[in-house]
C-alpha cells in the first residue's frame, strides 16, 4: 500500500468534491499483478491468515473481543508485506482480500473510538487492497463505500455522505449486487436525505431498501458480503425518523415522525438477536432520544437505562457518543426526577471516559 494511496496519509480528514472524485477511481477495474514462478506463500498458510481473520470479522458484534487496535494493525502490517511481493494466482486475490479485511476492521475500530483521520485512511486502504483483489471481489469495496459515507454522515457532512452513497449504488448496479446489499446502500442514501431534511426522498429510498429486503433471493453470498436484515433497516430507518423530527418545525409533522422512530427502533428490538448487545443498545439510546422528542422524559430515562444495563464496562466510543447526545438533549428535563438522577449519573460514571 503506497501512502499516496491514502487519502488522509497526513493525518488531515479529506472530505468535500476532493474526497469524492478521489473514491471514483477506485471503480476502475484494476489490472491483476503477474505471478510469480514459485511459491512464496502457501495455501495451507494463507488459509490460517483467513481463519484469523474469519475470528476477527465480527469483532464489532462481539464487544470488540478484547483486542486492541495495535495488535490488528502489527497484523495488518504482517499481510502488507506478504500482498507487497508477487504471488501465486490461486495465493494473491485472496491475499488482497485479507488485507482490505484487516484495513476495514481496523477502521472501524478507529471510527468507534473517534479518531476520523485514522479511520478514513485505513478504510481507503482497505478499498484500495479490495481492489487489487481484481474480479470476485469488487463489492467487497462497494461495502467499503458505505462505511465512508456512514462516517461522513456521523461527521455531520450528509452531502458527502449522499455523493458517496450515490458512488456506491452505480458500483453496486454495474457489479449486479445481490438485493440485500442493495437495501443496505439505499439505507445509506436515504440517512443522508433524512439528514437533509428532504421527506420525499428519506421515504422514497426507505419504501426500495424495504421491497428489495423482502424480495430478495435466498442465494448463499460471500461471508464478507455487506448487507443488511430486517432487524438493522428496522433500526437504521427509525433513528433516520428521528433525525427528521429533530429537523422539524411543524408540531404534527415533527410528532408524526417521531412516532414513525418509536414503531421502527421498537420493531428493530423485537428482532435483534440477543447476542447482537451492542445493536439494541444503540436502539435503546436511540428509542430514549426519540422519547424526549415525544415529551415523554420519564419513558426516555427508563429506556436508556435499560441500554446502560447492556452496555457495562464497554468501552464503544459510539456508543459513549450517543448517550452523550441524549444526556445533553435531555437537559430541557432536568427537573424531571428520572432525567435528573440519570444525568447525574452518566455525568459521574460513563461520559467522563468518553470526553473526546
Amino acid at each position: 500500500m503506497k501512502r499516496r494511496d491514502a487519502l488522509a496519509a497526513g493525518g488531515a480528514l479529506v472530505v468535500g468534491t476532493a474526497l469524492t472524485e478521489a473514491l471514483e477511481r477506485w471503480l476502475v477495474p484494476a489490472r491483476r499483478p503477474a505471478a510469480s514462478g514459485y511459491s512464496l506463500l502457501g495455501e495451507s498458510d494463507l488459509e490460517r491468515i483467513e481463519a484469523g481473520v474469519a475470528a476477527l470479522r465480527h469483532w464489532d458484534d462481539r464487544w470488540r473481543l478484547g483486542i486492541s487496535r495495535k495488535a490488528v494493525v502489527a497484523q495488518l502490517s504482517e499481510v502488507a508485506e506478504l500482498a507487497a511481493e508477487a504471488q501465486p494466482a490461486a495465493v494473491q486475490p485472496r491475499l488482497f482480500l485479507v488485507l482490505a479485511e484487516l484495513s476495514r476492521i481496523v477502521a472501524s475500530m478507529a471510527y468507534d473510538e473517534g479518531d476520523h483521520p485514522s479511520a478514513q485512511k485505513y478504510y481507503t486502504l482497505s478499498l484500495r487492497a479490495a481492489h487489487q483483489a481484481g474480479p470476485g471481489y469488487e463489492l467487497y469495496g462497494v461495502g467499503i463505500l458505505a462505511d465512508m459515507a456512514r462516517q461522513m454522515l456521523d461527521l455531520h457532512r450528509p452531502q458527502d455522505a449522499l455523493e458517496i452513497s450515490r458512488l456506491a449504488l452505480d458500483g453496486a448496479r454495474s457489479r449486479k449486487a445481490p438485493a440485500p446489499m442493495m437495501s443496505m446502500l439505499y439505507t445509506r442514501e436515504g440517512w443522508a436525505y433524512a439528514r437533509l431534511g428532504r421527506v420525499q426522498a428519506f421515504r422514497r429510498t426507505v419504501a426500495q431498501a424495504e421491497e428489495l429486503l423482502d424480495g430478495g433471493d435466498s442465494e448463499p453470498l460471500p461471508e464478507w458480503a455487506r448487507v443488511i436484515d430486517h432487524a438493522e433497516l428496522a433500526g437504521v430507518v427509525g433513528a433516520r425518523y428521528r433525525d427528521l423530527a429533530q429537523g422539524q418545525d411543524d408540531p404534527v409533522a415533527k410528532r408524526k415522525s417521531a412516532q414513525e422512530s418509536v414503531d421502527y427502533i421498537t420493531r428493530a428490538l423485537r428482532l435483534r438477536p440477543p447476542a447482537q448487545r451492542r445493536n439494541q443498545a444503540f436502539d435503546l439510546i436511540g428509542l430514549g432520544r426519540t422519547y424526549l422528542l415525544l415529551g415523554e422524559p420519564a419513558e426516555a430515562a427508563n429506556t436508556v437505562c435499560n441500554a446502560i444495563s447492556l452496555v457495562g464496562g464497554l468501552g464503544s466510543g459510539r456508543v459513549q457518543r450517543r448517550l452523550r447526545d441524549w444526556h445533553r438533549e435531555a437537559a430541557p428535563f432536568h427537573r424531571e426526577p428520572a432525567v435528573a438522577e440519570l444525568r447525574d449519573e452518566l455525568s459521574r460514571t460513563l461520559l467522563t471516559k468518553s470526553r473526546k
